[in-house]
């Protein structure tokens, strides 16, 4: 499967609004995104926001910032331009960021690296467009990462998540912090995430998508509140909040501990 054989358009992420409560795993990506960004002042770019849920959470919690987002998907685009909250939507893949040099304090990307042809070129461009100091925040699937299930299934051949999320690169801890460094981006810190229960649950989810044999067109969020509600969309929100809020609390505990999920706090050279 090539990289253009996922489609973004017919699949859209990022659209249901992301807060800090209640507790699931945006949630705490959001979470760890703010923390980084406490000394942060002026420009701010979400590479790959899909449909802007992260930039506008951004500005409801630091209206201060001038908020950026950007995404190849022409769909997402116009689901994020619909209500913007504050932040500033621009159609771009991360391979090419349409911005001078130096021109934002901070850049963040969420589960976004692990879709791009040529990673190595995108931290290229995250890093030309970050000022001398400039912070990065990058949340990775992590699914080689050593005594996780998820490196288990990779080394099975297990593809669930290529077929049904695009995933064309596959990183564990010490390849992401390589290839963050030969873009010039030195690691300060690595908060884990997808932990044993939840990334059980995880897996089950795309192993059961795979034996129905067939794409879905949203995530479970954007299946619950998209449309109207219905007692199945309300079952399936019932049981997907106790499961996240179980990865969530389980994440924050063992949050040193490495897992299937990496938060990464990462400067340019001052």
């Amino acid at each position: 499967m090539n990289a253009m054989a996922f489609d973004y358009e017919s699949k859209v992420w990022g659209a249901p609004v992301v807060r800090l409560s209640p507790k699931y795993i945006q949630a705490l990506k959001l979470r760890y995104c703010l923390e980084d960004l406490q000394g942060v002042r002026g420009r701010v770019l979400d590479i790959g926001c899909g449909g802007g849920n992260m930039p506008k959470a951004l500005r409801h919690y630091r209206p201060d910032l001038e908020v950026w987002g950007s995404d190849l998907s022409q769909q997402a685009m116009r689901m994020a331009n619909r209500e913007t909250e504050g932040a500033r939507f621009v159609a771009a893949g991360g391979e090419r960021i349409p911005f001078p040099d130096g021109y934002f304090d901070a850049v963040t990307m969420f589960d976004v690296l692990e879709h791009i042809p040529e990673p190595g070129r995108a931290l290229g461009e995250v890093r030309r467009v970050l000022k001398a100091g400039g912070l990065f925040h990058l949340f990775l699937p992590l699914e080689k990462q050593p005594w996780t299930i998820y490196a288990m299934m990779h080394r099975l051949g297990w593809k669930a998540k290529k077929v049904h999320c695009g995933h064309i690169q596959v990183y564990s801890d010490e390849e992401a912090r390589a290839q963050l460094a030969e873009a010039g981006l030195e690691v300060r810190q690595v908060r884990w995430s997808f932990h044993p229960l939840f990334a059980l649950v995880d897996v089950a989810y795309f192993v059961l998508l795979s034996l129905r044999g067939k794409h879905v067109s949203t995530s479970v969020e954007g299946y619950i509140h998209g449309g109207k509600s219905t007692l199945p969309k309300r079952l399936v929100g019932f049981v997907k909040d106790v499961l996240v809020a179980v990865g969530y609390y389980e994440s924050r505990l063992l949050r040193s501990m490495p897992g299937g999920g990496g938060h990464f706090t990462a400067r340019t050279a001052p």
